[in-house]
């Protein structure tokens, strides 16, 4: 009886909050293919039915876990820093993004295994997403360097290092981007 309570006390959006925290659990588990709706309604401790009232389908569901961890907090960063000078907005960036991946590990390492095998979530390469939003982003920063393609892969790879090398000690982190920067600014135009 007190879950029904709890149930009926919870707001729409905190309800909409705890099935993306259970998706996120069951889907880091198990993978895609291996979740099932009706494991992470009984993770959130809900009906199917009440899922099904927040998202139309499992890939919806999914993409909501996903999205913001990936694309809406890359471009929350670029947009809040746009009034920084370029190497203070790049240093920013990255920071944020060896941070995130960091403390995410697993779900992004999830995120894209998944995005590249599964057809049910059809084209959501975003690896390709990521570099384009970091390229613009520098692009708009008026960098201009005399190897484009290798800065933004060496970029690229670090910030994916990550994922299989999560760092915690920010001293580090900074001491990489530090690095990351230099290489940046040696290799201008």
């Amino acid at each position: 009886m007190e879950n029904k309570e709890t149930r009926i006390r919870m707001s729409k959006e905190d309800r909409r909050e705890q099935i993306i925290e259970s998706a996120m659990q069951v889907f880091v588990e198990k993978g895609y293919n291996g979740t099932t709706t009706a494991e992470v309604a009984k993770v959130a401790n809900i009906s199917e039915v009440t899922l099904f009232r927040y998202f139309d389908s499992k890939r919806e569901l999914f993409l909501s876990v996903i999205e913001p961890i990936l694309m809406d907090t890359l471009k929350e960063s670029i947009m809040t820093t746009k009034d920084l000078e370029p190497i203070e907005r790049l240093r920013f960036i990255l920071t944020e993004r060896i941070n995130l991946i960091s403390k995410n590990h697993k779900v992004v390492r999830l995120i894209l295994m998944e995005s590249q095998v599964n057809p049910e979530l059809g084209d959501l390469n975003y690896i390709e997403k990521i570099s384009k939003l970091l390229k613009d982003s520098i692009n708009q920063m008026g960098f201009t360097l005399k190897n484009k393609d290798l800065t933004f892969r060496l970029l690229m790879g670090s910030i994916l290092s990550y994922l299989y090398f999560p760092e915690t000690n920010s001293e580090s982190i900074n001491l990489f981007v530090e690095s990351i920067l230099k290489y940046i600014i040696d290799n201008k135009n």
